[in-house]
């Protein structure tokens, strides 16, 4: 809000309404430069005869210029304040007569002896990142990007690489086969309320480094502002004393990664095929925090995990020795959907956490092919039954279901020993 000062009437003569039109005019220079300790500012103008009690005087800035002495006709005294921050800053005379209005453009220097962040400037010339659909907030894209100068190598991260990554929020992508980053300005929230042009920390918005032993550090952001306008990117991230001005100009790609809501990707029944596995038994105790025991039976392929079949049955119990039974699936709790309803004799299905598509925990069946996973399930629903058959072995007979729509069976009748 401008703070109108107008000028005192000292004495004057009425006018002839036909005489020539009045000249108002800076006289004095319209921008003008003071040091950090502030002071006094003098501005000149004329009006070639015009009346001085019609002429209005304010500033944009009351912080720095805290006031305008406009006692005599034709000059103005601006008080200003000494300036404590290390930032320069700028202030606006107005000068404003018979309609016409002029300005006075004041730039005071910061103060080098205050305290302040080390400016350091990065030109970044990679940027990755994957986009995650509306997965944090319905109808608004979830886009995460890496700026960073060398920071990779037929992409993998280098020593001495330093990274800046940022999870945003902006309107969903025009165009799926070339998703872009919304052009706008990016503001940080920490109260993650997922608004549009956001940038929120939800564990992955960082400034992140890779030392010379190739181990990876990070430091959460302390505050971010991003600009995006079609290929260039200007960041500035405040993190450890120091504010990062961050730009990048060039081409780019992000890469979709919408999670499905379904963890399974069977296309069809199946049977598990566990000939060339390990199997093991262990107790977990109370691993949940839910007040039963917790045991899981595995079955490892002998080539190593990532070789061909691995199952996982995760079940829950009342005994510290006896894990024997009739197992159903436990679902999940009324009050929170994501966590299973724990309870005796239930097994626990297979889930996903918070959105993470390579961490599932709970009952599991997977197919590896060399090191990849190419098939996986989670036992959803259905029935696991154990027996023991007395003579040091036992059967496991699953009948269950996966997560898909509509739900594929997952089947097991098995007997052997139990490591």
């Amino acid at each position: 809000m401008l703070a109108v000062v107008s000028l005192v009437a000292t004495s004057c003569e009425s006018k002839d309404q036909n005489s020539e039109p009045v000249k108002f005019e800076i006289t004095s220079s319209d921008t003008v430069d003071i040091g950090a300790e502030g002071g006094v500012v003098v501005v000149t103008y004329t009006l070639g005869g015009g009346d001085y009690s019609l002429v209005d005087v304010a500033t944009d800035n009351e912080a720095m210029i805290t006031a305008l002495n406009t006692e005599e006709q034709g000059i103005i005294c601006a008080m200003v304040a000494a300036n404590d921050e290390y930032e320069a800053r700028t202030a606006q005379i107005r000068i404003s007569f018979n309609g016409k209005t002029k300005y006075v453009a004041i730039h005071q220097e910061g103060n080098a002896d205050a305290p302040h962040n080390e400016v350091v400037n990065v030109d970044a010339n990679q940027l990755v990142g994957n986009y995650y659909g509306d997965n944090l907030r319905e109808g608004v894209g979830h886009y995460w990007i890496i700026l960073t100068r060398d920071g990779f190598v037929d992409g993998a991260a280098v020593a001495g690489g330093e990274y800046f990554r940022l999870d945003l929020m902006a309107p969903m992508p025009e165009d799926m086969d070339n998703i872009r980053i919304p052009d706008g300005e990016y503001t940080y929230d920490l109260s993650l309320s997922f608004e549009e042009y956001t940038i929120v920390d939800i564990g992955n918005t960082d400034y992140s480094w890779v030392d010379e032993n190739m181990e990876g550090w990070a430091l959460a952001l302390e505050d971010a502002k991003l600009t995006v306008s079609g290929n260039h990117f200007e960041l500035i991230a405040v993190v450890d004393e120091k504010e990062y001005h961050v730009s990048f100009d060039g081409d780019y790609s992000l890469t979709p990664s919408i999670i499905s809501d379904c963890v399974s990707s069977l296309t069809g029944d199946a049977v598990i095929d566990v000939s060339n596995c390990t199997a093991s038994v262990n107790s977990y105790g109370d691993y949940w925090e839910c007040g039963y025991n917790n045991w899981c039976i595995e079955f490892v392929c002998n080539a190593g995990m990532k070789y061909g079949t691995y199952l996982v049955i995760d079940f829950l119990n009342n005994s510290t020795t006896d894990f024997t039974g009739t197992y159903e699936a436990s679902g999940f709790s009324a009050e929170d959907e994501t966590k299973p309803d724990f309870r005796s004799n239930v097994f626990v299905p297979g889930f996903r956490v918070a959105d993470d598509a390579d961490l599932l925990l709970g009952s599991l069946y997977m197919v590896y092919k060399d090191g990849l996973c190419v098939s996986q399930a989670p036992l959803y629903g259905g029935t696991v039954t154990i027996t023991s058959n007395n003579d040091g072995t036992h059967t496991i007979v699953i009948n269950a279901t996966d997560d898909a729509e509509p739900a594929h069976k997952i089947t097991l009748n098995w007997t052997g020993k139990l490591q």
